[in-house]
């Protein structure tokens, strides 16, 4: 295993695009973690998920749709092995 953990501090680009690409690819895109610096842990299902090398959270059916905003800071960590 070779864990990725990518810092993001989100642009205003991020926040209303809903989504930031990653530094790697996930090994296996449903083992992906992520936290909200500040905040507390998300949800795989229900608050993001992973397409290819982006997270994610584009739909009002997502909990982080109108919870991030621009200069939120988030953490994901992934297997890139």
């Amino acid at each position: 295993m070779a864990f990725q953990v990518d810092y993001i501090v989100l642009s205003t680009t991020d926040s209303s695009n809903r989504y930031v690409a990653l530094s790697g690819t996930p090994l296996v895109s449903s083992n992906v973690a992520m936290d909200i610096i500040g905040g507390t842990s998300q949800a795989l299902t229900g608050d993001f998920y992973v397409d290819g090398t982006n997270v994610k959270w584009d739909s009002g059916s997502y909990g982080l749709y109108s919870m991030l905003d621009a200069s939120s800071k988030i953490r994901i960590i992934y297997d890139r092995s």
